[in-house]
Formats: structure tokens, sequence, C-alpha cells
């Protein structure tokens, strides 16, 4: 009988596993979001008009503008704001952003927290 016990024993089989569910697969987090993928089309019309408008840079009035200074940055609106463009070659966007002292001093940047 006790050769029956255990065989019994042995034989135990609970429920069995609940199947697996597949996950789902998550989009990827877009690199430039909708809404700046928007302004940025804006910006590029009004770049494009800003630069045919000032064919030459306004820092050193002698090379081709290809560049545009954003003199109080680039932040929400203040993206496509022409009041704050400045038309400028490389050199001389590279001096206004090494310099940036000097440059709110000759009036080529505003300070960000001006209003």
């Amino acid at each position: 009988m006790q050769r029956n016990l255990n065989k019994n024993m042995f034989e135990f089989k609970p429920d069995p596993k609940p199947e697996k569910r597949e996950k789902k697969k998550r989009k990827p987090i877009p690199k430039v979001s909708k809404k700046m993928q928007k302004q940025l089309r804006r910006y590029d019309v009004v770049r494009e008009e800003y630069l045919n408008d000032h064919p030459i840079c306004e820092r050193c009035n002698e090379k081709h503008s290809d560049q545009i200074h954003h003199k109080k940055g680039r932040v929400g609106d203040l993206l496509t704001d022409k009041r704050y463009f400045l038309a400028s070659c490389d050199t001389c966007h590279r001096w206004i952003e090494n310099n940036p002292l000097e440059a709110i001093k000759m009036g080529f940047s505003i300070k960000r927290l001006e209003k």
C-alpha cells in the first residue's frame, strides 16, 4: 500500500501556467516633436526670406551671409521672430558666440533675461 501512495505523490499535476502574452511593440520616441517640426518648417521659410533680404553679413558688411544669429535666443516664438535676427557669415557668427559680452556691448546680442 505504501507503494501506491508514493506513486500518487509523484503524479500530482498542478494547474498549467497561463500562456504568455505578446508584449506590445512601443513606438520609439521621436527625435523632434511634432510641435517642434511645425516650428522648424515655419523657421525654414522665415530664415530664407531674411537671408534673401540681407545677403551681406550685418556685422562685417563684407562677406555673404549664410547664417542667422538669434540675438535673444531661439526658445519658443523667438525662433521665428525677425526682430531678433542678425544675418551673419560663419566667421562673424562664431565671433559673436565666442565673445558674448563684447557682442552685447556692440549690439549683436541681447541678454536673454531682459524684456
